[in-house]
């Protein structure tokens, strides 16, 4: 869909270029439909760890179309992977499916695409960010501070620590 969407997009965003991280069995269809459709998408493979920062705060959106399968059966989880994007200060495109649409706070952090499925969607979400600067700025501010207030290991520490302070003590021995 990012794909497609991208080729779309092309002509309205003519410095447009979408980086792609990841590999896998879907690798050689990709390269198909970058080559078919002659999106301005380049496909970076397997990306380290200690890079993954400095690619999230290359864009200035994150998209991740998480999409539904086998009538809800297949989500995708809490997707980690929007959390460390918006640690780096970007707002994000989210595909409406499992934790996604909770890693991403709609119209605040980000857009969630309701059908992800749906290429004329995915358009819309990515060309109201790409078009409004000030609007995407304050959703990659409003991402980091979203990302350091509720999902920092600080924080999450703090949490954890809390909740099991407040279980009742057993002696062990009773």
């Amino acid at each position: 869909m990012l794909i497609l969407a991208a080729a779309r997009l092309a002509e309205r965003h003519p410095r447009l270029q979408v980086a792609i991280g990841g590999s896998g069995r879907d690798s050689a269809r990709l390269e198909r439909l970058v080559e078919g459709t002659g999106a301005p998408v380049r496909l970076l493979g397997r990306v380290p760890e200690p890079d993954l920062p400095t690619v999230y705060r290359a864009g200035d959106v994150f998209a991740m179309l998480c999409r539904s399968r086998w009538a809800g059966l297949e989500q995708e989880g809490f997707g980690i992977v929007f959390q460390e994007a918006a640690a780096t200060g970007i707002a994000q495109v989210a595909g409406d499916s499992g934790g996604s649409a909770e890693a991403v706070v709609d119209g605040e952090t980000g857009v969630v695409v309701r059908h992800p499925e749906s290429v004329d969607l995915v358009v819309d979400a990515l060309d109201g960010l790409l078009a409004e600067p000030a609007l995407r700025f304050a959703m990659g501010r409003a991402s980091r501070e979203r990302a350091v207030r509720h999902f920092s290991y600080d924080g999450l520490a703090d949490r954890l620590g809390r909740a099991l302070a407040s279980l009742p003590v057993e002696h062990p021995l009773a």
